[in-house]
């Protein structure tokens, strides 16, 4: 072989290299416990259409339609908007504690099969499960809007961070919402699918026979 073919044969080398070391960092795990290319898409895809689908659940409700139970034991919509938006505070400032704790081996969960079973089990209803204290409503949102404007502040919060951040989100992991353990990037995943199992038990209760038409 001619040292001109040599040294084609080289950069042909040197740049499959390149490609697949790129490929890796977009489709597989960061070194340094940060997020992916993939990661951080599908975590923002997720945030910004579960906060379009609430947000649209409940626009333009009517105060009957708003404030109405399916039955005695049963949220209202507006109970379900409000529990939501406290759920925003809370599990943020929950993924943040946990970012503050030792970092740990990356979680066998940690993977894109894992995050989006993660996904599928929140938004899972057929398992029940009673608020805590702290999430429960008390009525503080009088109307759709000054729901949804409150439930945007906080989740645009989240989106910015989760544009920009560097942070070691895949090796610092505590007691994730649904009590098994996760790392904080799966705790923002499991906030925005909160919504989506939220945002279907309103449909629920828009659903129901008794429900106002207007």
């Amino acid at each position: 072989m001619s040292m001109k073919h040599q040294r084609i044969m080289r950069v042909i080398f040197l740049t499959l290299l390149a490609l697949l070391g790129a490929e890796s960092t977009i489709v597989g795990t960061s070194s340094d416990g940060g997020v992916t290319k993939v990661e951080r898409t599908y975590l923002l895809s997720l945030l910004k259409s579960s906060e379009t689908s609430f947000v649209s659940s409940i626009a333009g409700l009517t105060k009957e339609q708003w404030t109405f139970k399916p039955s005695p034991d049963a949220w209202s919509i507006q109970e379900c908007a409000e529990h939501l938006i406290l759920a925003e505070d809370l599990i943020f400032e929950e993924s943040q504690k946990v970012l503050k704790t030792p970092p740990v081996a990356r979680l066998s969960t940690a993977t894109i099969e894992g995050d989006r079973q993660i996904v599928d089990q929140m938004e899972d209803r057929s398992k029940k499960a009673k608020a805590p204290k702290v999430l429960q409503p008390t009525d503080k949102f009088p109307t759709p809007e000054s729901a949804a404007k409150q439930f945007q502040i906080r989740r645009n919060k989240t989106i910015a961070y989760v544009k920009t951040t560097h942070d070691p989100l895949r090796i610092h992991a505590g007691d994730g919402p649904s009590g098994s353990p996760a790392d904080v990037y799966q705790f923002l995943l499991e906030m925005a699918a909160h919504t989506l199992r939220h945002t279907a038990q309103i449909h629920d209760v828009k659903s129901a026979l008794a429900y106002p038409s207007s």
